[in-house]
Parts: structure tokens; sequence; C-alpha cells
């Protein structure tokens, strides 16, 4: 079984009453998150942004992998100008 399988059965075995403290425990960072990613611009047709753009589909491919992903990219996609 590959890990990302393992990790769903395993997940499907624990208990609401396992989930909630872990939720508790980690509450702050897990606000600190939302709060933050937020900030970053994430969608811009300006090219000078590209670089914030580019910041929040890391962030973003960072914390699926950190969830179990097995395949996340970040990195910007077209500007208006057509770059990358």
């Amino acid at each position: 079984m590959s890990v990302r399988a393992d990790r769903l059965v395993n997940m499907s075995k624990t208990s609401d009453s396992a989930v909630r403290p872990h939720i508790e425990q980690h509450r702050a960072a897990f606000l600190d998150d939302l709060t933050e990613w937020p900030r970053v611009p994430s969608v811009s047709a300006r090219p000078e942004r590209t670089a914030d753009i580019r910041r929040s589909t890391d962030r973003l491919a960072v914390k699926l992998r950190e969830t179990g992903f097995p395949t996340a990219e970040g990195g910007a996609g077209p500007t208006a100008d057509g770059a990358t």
C-alpha cells in the first residue's frame, strides 16, 4: 500500500474524539495559516505582481504536500502580457 493510501486508511479509522483535541491543540497554527495566506495577492493581470502570485501558488503547493498530496506544484501561470 502506498504511503498516501495508508494515511487515508488511518485517517478513516480516526475517531471524532481524536480529531477534535488535535484541532484544538493546533488551533493557533491553523488560524495563522488561514489569516496569512489571503494577504498574499493570488490573482492579478499586472506583470509586476507575478512574484506575489508565484509566492501564493508555492505556498499552496507546500501546504498540499504537508497534507499528504504526493504531487503539488507551485508557480505562476501566464501574465497579462503572456509571460510566465
